[in-house]
């Protein structure tokens, strides 16, 4: 229940992502999976019980959230800030935001990957969204949303331009976060973010709708 997302009204004209693949660690090389992914694309991460306790029981706590949730993490596939091809945009803890990965970082971890609707996300704002946040959200000891993770209050997370762009995410808020700024509004957070854990599941399972940015963001 508490990964649930907000409740949409039967007359709301939302629409939910799509799942369009998935990979398990065990099954072989994922090369022709990979090269069907879009920039927009949400790929959350999933692993057993087991593979979880043997990186807790290792001092690795990166993996606490693969114990308290569906999906242990999320990322955001966007367009190379620094040049061709696509990475990953993502953020854990004690980590900065970053899109240093390529696609090749899926090929030994298990995930599924969702897919917003088709035009509604602006790649162009995307890779916008991309170059402000690896610098706005540079700072590996406190670009982590602790408070947000905790359930006191979530960062903002739906810049318009790029002067609101935050220094602070989680994985989940910072992927609401890109893809609002890029077109696509979810309705991933409850109560404007107060006392809510917005978890990976919470925001693939969420409603959204296609929003027209203001022409004035920079």
């Amino acid at each position: 229940m508490m990964e649930r997302p907000p409740a949409v009204h039967q007359n709301d004209q939302s629409e939910k992502m799509r799942v369009v693949m998935s990979y398990r660690a065990s099954s072989g090389s994922p090369a022709k999976l990979l090269r069907q992914l879009h920039p927009g694309d949400v790929i959350a991460f999933h692993m057993s019980h087991a593979e979880a306790w043997d990186y807790l029981k290792h001092g690795n706590i990166q993996k606490v959230p693969y114990e308290l949730f569906s999906y242990g993490h999320i990322a955001l596939v966007v367009p190379n800030p620094h040049g061709d091809g696509l990475r990953l945009l993502q953020l854990a803890m004690k980590q900065a935001a970053n899109a240093k990965e390529g696609l090749d970082y899926l090929n030994d971890k298990s995930w599924i990957v969702y897919r917003p609707p088709v035009g509604f996300v602006d790649v162009k704002r995307l890779h916008q969204f991309t170059q402000r946040v690896v610098q706005t959200a540079s700072d590996p000891k406190s670009a982590y949303d602790y408070a947000g993770i905790l359930g006191l209050r979530n960062a903002p997370w739906q810049p318009e331009t790029l002067e609101q762009v935050g220094t602070t995410y989680s994985c989940a808020t910072l992927v609401v976060a890109g893809l609002h700024y890029s077109g696509f509004q979810l309705d991933a957070v409850h109560r404007n973010g107060v006392s809510d854990i917005v978890t990976p599941r919470q925001v693939v399972e969420s409603y959204g709708r296609k929003v027209t940015p203001p022409s004035t963001a920079r």
